[in-house]
């Protein structure tokens, strides 16, 4: 049985908190979004691979803010230079640094120096990025829809008299007393 977490539950990011955990280097997490939008407005000239980042999280270090995304690949199949870098090619413009979290990475992928890699069956960082120096109106535009999303996004607490579909049938059951008997 497969026992590490999964990051994605019906095309939406999820578990982004085990993944900013590893990130410590960067500082303390002040504001994160998942399906952030990366894009300034959808601008025309948008050319990137995606228009939302998986994972998008501000990081506080020594009082200096740090844009960092990442791009989740939740999935057996490698991950490959050409996708690197169509990635990087969006995330570059508004992130500080960034990173693919992914199970499987092609060797050649670590000839891009730019972009870290996060093992999620291991949870660990196994590279780490170099800054990529965004266009200053870029980051702040992404920085700004993320401070629009409503915060925490998706930390669920049980209520304690929460009812379960599980209780709900039993308790709608007849027990073995109240079953009618047989002729």
């Amino acid at each position: 049985m497969d026992s590490a977490p999964r990051f994605f539950y019906a095309s939406i990011t999820v578990n982004e908190h085990l993944i900013l955990d590893l990130l410590k280097d960067h500082g303390d997490c002040v504001l994160h979004d998942t399906e952030s939008p990366l894009a300034k407005k959808f601008r025309r000239d948008w050319d990137g691979r995606c228009k939302y980042g998986d994972i998008l999280a501000l990081f506080r270090k020594n009082n200096i803010e740090y844009l960092v995304g990442i791009e989740v690949k939740d999935w057996k199949a490698q991950v490959t230079p050409k996708m690197c870098y169509q990635y990087l090619k969006t995330y570059r413009k508004g992130c500080q640094y960034f990173y693919i979290a992914a199970r499987h990475f092609s060797p050649r992928s670590f000839d891009i120096s730019e972009i870290g890699f996060i093992d999620l069956d291991n949870m660990q960082v196994i590279k780490k990025p170099e800054y990529l120096h965004p266009r200053k109106k870029d980051r702040e535009g992404v920085i700004r829809k993320m401070n629009k999303a409503p915060q925490p996004r998706r930390y669920f607490v049980m209520h304690p008299d929460q009812t379960t579909m599980r209780d709900f049938v039993a308790a709608e059951s007849p027990s073995p007393a109240e079953q009618p008997a047989s002729r």
